[in-house]
């Protein structure tokens, strides 16, 4: 008898329960749903570090962030590779368009300071194209940079105009004021004027013999007022140094 009771009070109590469990539920519909998200959150988190790596070793995660960083490193080599023949591409063309329509030969700059000599280029044509000492040499933009002086097969050296001691005539300003322009070395030049000509800087330079117009930009004005000249500083408006194509005139001109 006693044991039927306490089964009676155990159905009683049970039935008790699901009823006020179905009242909360639909009086209050948010409760269960909240209260399972709150017991549950701190076994996502678990999962979520485990999965996502927060809990690997501070060696993974070091390995990781390296494996990272070489990919960005060479992300960026691609890309400067990129921009360089993009650079190189318009170069060939800019030289190229002139070459096909004169007497002009597309050449490689192998050498140049400072794995060549001071003020010195060497190239990759030579007597097999039919260069001789005295060609032109131009750097982009039909720019007159220096001579050949010396021929061999295969190859050929150019002494630059800036080369120091190497005097030429030149047409500075809008004026085409003649000047002997003196080189400087490192395609720097420097050239004399009276200090009443007015000369001022980014004024044109040119070589009144050659067909090119600019040759050069005045880069600065020396003046004294104590001196009847004013020295003119001048360069062309490439960087010599930094030429890795030319071109060569195969027919000889005198300045």
């Amino acid at each position: 008898m006693r044991r039927s009771g306490s089964v009676r009070a155990v159905t009683i109590t049970v039935s008790i329960m699901m009823i006020v469990i179905i009242a909360v539920r639909f009086a209050f519909p948010s409760v269960f749903p909240g209260l399972f998200t709150a017991v549950a959150r701190p076994f996502w988190r678990v999962e979520y570090s485990i999965s996502s790596g927060q809990l690997d070793s501070v060696e993974s995660l070091l390995a990781a962030n390296q494996d990272l960083s070489r990919k960005l490193d060479e992300s960026e080599v691609r890309s400067r590779s990129a921009t360089e023949l993009n650079s190189e591409n318009d170069q060939l063309k800019a030289l190229m368009g002139r070459a096909s329509t004169t007497d002009r030969i597309l050449a490689a700059v192998i050498a140049k300071p400072p794995f060549a000599p001071y003020d010195e280029l060497l190239l990759d044509i030579g007597s097999d194209t039919g260069l001789i000492a005295g060609n032109m040499v131009y750097a982009t933009g039909m720019i007159p940079i220096g001579r050949i002086t010396d021929v061999l097969t295969h190859s050929s050296k150019v002494l630059l105009f800036s080369s120091p001691g190497q005097t030429f005539s030149v047409q500075i300003g809008g004026a085409n004021v003649p000047a002997t322009a003196v080189g400087q070395g490192g395609g720097q030049y420097s050239a004399e004027l009276p200090r009443t000509t007015a000369v001022s800087q980014g004024d044109p330079v040119s070589i009144p013999s050659l067909k090119s117009n600019l040759y050069g930009i005045v880069s600065a004005v020396v003046s004294d007022p104590s001196e009847p000249f004013e020295t003119i500083l001048f360069a062309p408006p490439v960087n010599i140094y930094q030429l890795r194509w030319v071109l060569v005139e195969k027919s000889k001109h005198d300045q």
